[in-house]
């Protein structure tokens, strides 16, 4: 090659040394996610003239201003049905586009939820989720179904939950390589995912902090965001202003990307909208970089850019598609969430007051506090031990039909049994019954309470039972809803049975 070939290479060759330079000083932004609500099949009726021919598939918004006494979870009660009891599930989901160079990446995601109600650290519950190693672009997620908050009752008025996805390109940083792989082994004798013990909960939210701290370039998507629950006066409010309900449901998070210089053409003069002339030489200039940016490296493509159109959406069977299509949703990255009602909360809150003992007997044996400070540790850590201890006795009550029973050990009467009995705690004391008859649309007739009666003759401390009229085991479905006492509280109870032939 002689001098003048050399000259000619000098553009090519200065073009390919400030490429990384490029690369590595504008980063790309993080998207904004937008979260959207499955519409409820019985929503689709409420909707105005021609629309109600259709169901929706997502809500048209987020916000309200009303609660739906059979979505919204509200604040808990004493109801033993579970109808105050939710958690909330991560499903599933799709990665587009994940902020790597290599097609390669680690997967972290955590989750902090808050209920306000001292408004301090101690009551956010945080989760990790990973890492997940080997993760790929245009890939499903690799966790399916993870539990991330309950099953609780909701004990504030509102939820927080802040969501974040991180991503790590496999080799990009030495000490970051090291902190991952440090989580992934101390995962296997501390639990990040479902923290149980005080130090375990403590270490997880050092973990998100750091984690999150680590590499702000690295947010994949992130959402934070308040749930509103039904408590008290707010269900019969109907002029407030509007608020998101914690309803029931399933819920998909889809990420909108964004661009900037280096990354997406035409961003100085927004897309040839403006006729500066600085801007123009500035996007003429940075053409070939962004061309060589946007082939070589994993950056957005104009689908990933592109605004959500919900409309022409559907979530079916956790899969999200277009509508009148049963290909997965491929354009960008979307997870999806389920709310549910139901459970039992009694582990959460037994956790919850051990927790308490726990910290309370630590801070007994480190704390040089003398006396007074060991007696309010002691006391402390006594009255949670008894809390826990009547949680443990309250979810072991209730009641349970015990005859008639089929040979499966089933409770399966029939319209010749004349006699129902359950059995209980002895604990639990004061038991009464309301029997309904479930017919389809129409709502529950209760029965006469002459139908059905207590037969004081055989009530134990651990059974009641109760004489049933001809008329009150007609063939059909019904329900019986319990009120009892234990420990101080009035609880109730729903079971719901069949009457055979």
């Amino acid at each position: 090659m002689n001098h003048y070939d050399s000259l000619r290479c000098l553009p090519v060759v200065a073009v390919l040394a400030i490429f990384p330079v490029l690369t590595g000083c504008f980063s790309v932004p993080t998207g904004t996610t937008q979260i959207y609500r499955k519409a409820d099949a019985t929503e689709a009726t409420k909707l105005p003239g021609s629309q109600a021919a259709r169901q929706m598939s997502f809500n048209k918004t987020m916000f309200g201003n009303s609660i739906d006494s059979e979505l919204t979870i509200r604040k808990s009660s004493a109801d033993k049905a579970g109808a105050d009891v939710f958690a909330i599930y991560l499903s599933d989901g799709y990665f587009k586009y994940l902020k790597d160079a290599g097609g390669v990446n680690e997967v972290i995601v955590v989750a902090e939820f808050t209920e306000t109600n001292g408004g301090n650290e101690s009551d956010t519950v945080t989760r990790v989720l990973g890492p997940y190693f080997g993760v790929a672009d245009k890939a499903g997620t690799p966790f399916l179904n993870k539990l991330l908050y309950g099953p609780k009752t909701l004990d504030s008025d509102h939820l927080n939950m802040k969501l974040t996805v991180l991503e790590y390109d496999q080799g990009e940083n030495a000490n970051t390589a090291a902190f991952l792989d440090f989580i992934q082994s101390v995962t296997q004798t501390l639990s990040l995912a479902n923290p149980v013990t005080a130090s375990e909960q403590a270490f997880a939210k050092e973990i998100a902090k750091s984690l999150l701290s680590l590499n702000k370039d690295d947010v994949v998507m992130e959402i934070d965001m308040s749930f509103t629950g039904n408590a008290g006066e707010l269900s019969r409010m109907k002029h407030n202003g509007s608020y998101i309900p914690l309803n029931v449901g399933d819920y998909v998070l889809i990420n909108k990307e964004h661009c900037v210089p280096a990354n997406c053409y035409m961003q100085m003069t927004d897309g040839a909208k403006t006729w500066n002339p600085f801007a123009w030489i500035g996007d003429i200039t940075m053409l070939v970089p962004t061309a060589m940016r946007r082939g070589w490296t994993d950056t957005p493509d104009h689908e990933a850019l592109t605004e959500v159109k919900s409309d022409e959406l559907d979530f079916t069977d956790h899969v999200l598609a277009r509508k009148g299509s049963t290909e997965l949703f491929i354009d960008k990255t979307w997870l999806s969430l389920s709310i549910v009602k139901g459970g039992d909360a009694s582990l959460w809150q037994k956790r919850k007051l051990l927790t308490q003992a726990e910290t309370s007997i630590q801070n007994m044996i480190k704390v040089r506090g003398g006396p007074l400070a060991f007696s309010q540790n002691y006391q402390t850590a006594k009255k949670a031990l008894e809390e826990a201890r009547e949680a443990e006795t309250l979810s072991g009550s209730g009641v349970t039909f015990v005859s008639p029973l089929a040979s499966n050990g089933n409770f399966a009467p029939t319209i010749n049994d004349g006699e129902y009995c359950l059995y209980h705690s002895r604990g639990v004391t004061t038991v009464t019954a309301n029997f309904y008859r479930i017919t389809d649309g129409t709502p529950p007739q209760q029965i006469p309470a002459a139908d059905i009666i207590k037969n004081t003759g055989k009530t134990t401390p651990n059974n009641t039972c109760f004489t049933v009229a001809t008329s009150a085991r007609t063939e059909g479905a019904y329900d019986m809803i319990a009120s009892y006492s234990l420990g101080g509280e009035v609880l109730t109870q729903k079971v719901r049975y069949k009457v055979g032939k």
